[in-house]
């Protein structure tokens, strides 16, 4: 164990910093739900095949979008666990996934067809279409491109 702290502490300061970095999301993906590794699996299958930057970096987006669905805190390097929504936000949260369905419907796509347009996921639109998780600004904005439309039509509460 001394050895491999001599061993850590002789590496250049971006080493370490990326050491903990990669530690940190190894611990934040044991704490994702079983279909959230699936799909972040998927992605890295996806991102192995494609050499296109463009793809990787919506793969990349994508990955980034199920890594920050739950709020991390670093203490003692322990992830905190995910928060039930509050009534407010569960009743926006069906607002929202309501709104998605039904402009993804008026515009012919299935979940699968969407996702592929707003560089996320199928299982991620299931998801919010069912108001099992709440979307982020970031994830509005995309669906919100993919279906031709103002983010306002989705989310009462955007700008």
């Amino acid at each position: 164990m001394l050895k491999e702290l001599e061993t850590y502490t002789g590496l250049p300061e971006t080493t370490k910093q990326a050491v903990l970095a990669l530690s940190i999301v190894i611990d934040r993906i044991g704490t994702l739900s079983k279909s959230d590794r699936d799909d972040m699996f998927e992605l890295l299958l996806e991102w192995r095949k494609t050499g296109e930057p463009e793809e990787r970096r919506s793969i990349q987006r994508a990955m980034e979008e199920i890594l920050a669905q739950v709020p991390i805190g670093v203490k003692s390097l322990t992830i905190a666990e995910p928060r039930p929504m509050t009534r407010g936000l569960k009743n926006w949260a069906l607002h929202v996934g309501r709104k998605i369905k039904e402009l993804r419907e008026r515009a012919g796509l299935n979940q699968t067809e969407l996702a592929e347009k707003a560089g996320l996921t199928q299982s991620h639109i299931s998801r919010l279409e069912h108001a099992e998780h709440s979307a982020t600004n970031l994830t509005l904005e995309k669906i919100a491109g993919a279906l031709g439309v103002d983010i306002g039509e989705l989310d009462p509460c955007a700008e």
